[in-house]
């Protein structure tokens, strides 16, 4: 008889610990492809006309301090300084403008602000922004950097489970949903879990954008992912910048993706033009790096 092996706890079980800290990830290129691209969302679907609301699922401290080292070396440190990227016309220059203006540091960066920060800054102060987060530490760091704001709503709950009925409520108000679901992708199973519960959230939506980033070490998982929502009838497109070349394991992200569900007009030759420029600055071997678009739509009946 073969003994039981023990499973880390998830933070999809109600009644486990929270098993993931983002603080340890701020800022790292990952955040910098996954803000770029929301920052993005949000500044279409708002010219789009009034009214968005915005919905996170995983929305962490709000704003993180940065080290002197860390993997935040290998993303917004690297941008942070850098002239070329002064520019407010593209879509790198005006996330890097934000990050500069909402976080803090001279030569370096010294605090990165997360996406709650980043949501509020594009959106303005009448957006209503819901927030999930269920790690109560982090929930009271998110109370205090969101305190005095009385458009945002923080729930400290599972996020994921939250998503639907969220959509479905926002929704109901006649608001435009923009949602950004970015779970800590600490398990395998979480590459079934996630996207099941996306395609239940995009089902109970009509009209609402979401942005679902996810990490990539190799395809097969992410390749699995789309598989599994084209098959559950969901239309999309993903975004993948991959900065250390896949044949290269370590410890770090060899780069991530942003798979998009009725993203405004425009966000892909945004995010296409903003690719090669994050590219050169962050990839770990100069000049190698790549890019990924594929979109697919559901299946016919």
């Amino acid at each position: 008889m073969r003994a039981a092996v023990p499973q880390p706890p998830s933070r999809y079980r109600p009644d486990a610990a929270p098993d993931y800290g983002h603080r340890f990830h701020a800022g790292n290129v990952g955040d910098v492809w996954k803000h770029c691209a929301l920052v993005e969302v949000l500044r279409l679907a708002a010219a789009g006309g009034p009214g968005v609301t915005y919905v996170e699922t995983h929305a962490g401290d709000g704003a993180y301090d940065l080290g002197p080292t860390g993997e935040w070396t290998e993303g917004i440190g690297r941008l942070w300084g850098s002239t070329e990227l002064a520019r407010p016309d593209d879509a790198v220059g005006r996330y890097v403008e934000l990050c500069r203006r909402l976080g803090a540091g001279a030569e370096r960066p010294t605090r990165y602000a997360g996406s709650p920060l980043l949501a509020r800054a594009v959106l303005g102060p009448e957006a209503p922004l819901l927030l999930h987060e269920i790690d109560p530490s982090a929930y009271r760091r998110l109370a205090a950097a969101t305190a005095g704001d009385p458009r945002v709503t923080i729930a400290e709950t599972d996020g994921l489970s939250a998503l639907p009925d969220a959509i479905r409520a926002a929704e109901a108000g006649g608001a435009h949903v923009v949602a950004l679901v970015d779970p800590p992708w600490t398990q395998k199973a979480d590459w079934t879990h996630v996207p099941d519960v996306l395609a239940r959230a995009v089902a109970a939506s009509a009209r609402a954008a979401f942005v679902l980033w996810y990490p990539v070490k190799s395809l097969t998982r992410p390749n699995a992912m789309i598989a599994r929502l084209e098959a559950a009838g969901v239309p999309g497109v993903v975004v993948e910048l991959i900065t250390t070349p896949l044949g290269h394991q370590r410890q770090r992200l060899n780069g991530s993706g942003v798979l998009l569900v009725r993203p405004p007009r425009r966000t892909l030759r945004a995010l296409s033009a903003a690719a090669p420029v994050l590219a050169r600055h962050c990839a770990v071997r100069p000049r190698t790096w790549s890019f990924r678009i594929q979109s697919w739509a559901p299946p016919a009946p």
